[in-house]
């Protein structure tokens, strides 16, 4: 009987420490979608623990003004749309296989003016055209010229090496998981996002249409914990813009043609339709050009 004890107790413990090393996986779990929200989190966590890294980060810019990042995990998924998928465009496909081979953080939010206000000082808000005026507000009427300057001038104040996204990081973390044309499923809803509600899509319902910006984060997170992916203003990548360069793109991390005129902007805005929303909608806009619903959002690379 005594043997018998002995035994159920090395037989208990042992399983205890394998469960424990499954916790603590050696290999980092890479995110292959699909995948549910619950599972959104799970590889962000993987990713935070085989890296030894915060899930989330925030930069000092200074006078109390901090920008929040969420962690993005490695992964893989199909770019692009479906050729079944309602209101396509013929630039969004071939849909394709896409590796993003290392996690990344990008910001919780966009860009606000309170955050480009604590870069560049008042005297540049203050000169700053923007179409609706508050702190929290995304700011808008920005050039891709001097969204690519603000990166420059954050990385020398605060020491982090900050960038655009590339279209392929933009869409793989929008979508976080999800296949279907919005991360929020097969429509959307002035409940989910700040757009032309007017306008429905597939099954949807006409809703509040805001004909403004709004605050950052004033709207439901998708999976990876971003607010505003879809709607509000769209986002600068740092892609020049191909309308055919999905038949030749890369699979692992592609960073778009070499050259061009104009470049990728991503997720549609509070004066958008619906189907420009949509998580592998694109749009394109030149460098040097401003207008009152394209803003930007910020990559922090991974320090390793």
């Amino acid at each position: 009987m005594k043997i018998q004890k002995w035994w159920i107790f090395l037989l208990v413990a042992t399983c205890m420490t394998v469960c424990m090393a499954e916790v603590k996986p050696d290999k980092e779990s890479v995110a292959k979608a699909p995948f549910d929200a619950k599972a959104a989190k799970d590889y962000q966590e993987l990713a935070a623990r085989h890296y030894g890294v915060p899930l989330e980060k925030s930069a000092d810019l200074g006078n109390g003004v901090k920008m929040e990042f969420v962690l993005i995990p490695a992964g893989e998924f199909h770019m692009g749309s479906p050729s079944a998928e309602g209101r396509r465009r013929s630039d969004e496909g071939p849909a394709h296989h896409v590796k993003i081979s290392k996690p990344f953080y990008l910001g919780k939010f966009e860009v606000t003016q309170l955050q480009y206000k604590a870069i560049f000082g008042d005297t540049a808000w203050s000169a700053k055209n923007y179409a609706f005026k508050g702190d929290n507000l995304p700011v808008e009427n920005v050039k891709w010229y001097e969204a690519d300057r603000f990166f420059k001038e954050m990385s020398h104040q605060t020491g982090l090496k900050v960038r655009f996204p590339t279209e392929a990081e933009w869409e793989y973390a929008c979508r976080a998981g999800t296949v279907t044309p919005f991360y929020t499923g097969q429509t959307i809803s002035s409940d989910d996002a700040n757009y032309d509600a007017s306008r429905t899509y597939g099954t949807g319902v006409k809703g509040l249409e805001m004909k403004k910006t709004v605050d950052a984060g004033s709207y439901p997170p998708n999976g990876f914990g971003l607010y505003d992916m879809h709607g509000n203003v769209w986002e600068w990548c740092s892609d020049w813009y191909r309308k055919h360069y999905y038949r030749e793109s890369v699979v692992d991390d592609p960073k778009g043609p070499a050259s061009g005129k104009k470049r990728v902007t991503r997720g549609g805005s509070w004066k958008s339709w619906p189907k420009n929303c949509r998580s592998a909608d694109r749009n394109k806009c030149a460098p040097s050009k401003s207008t009152s619903n394209t803003g930007f959002r910020v990559v922090l690379e991974l320090e390793q």
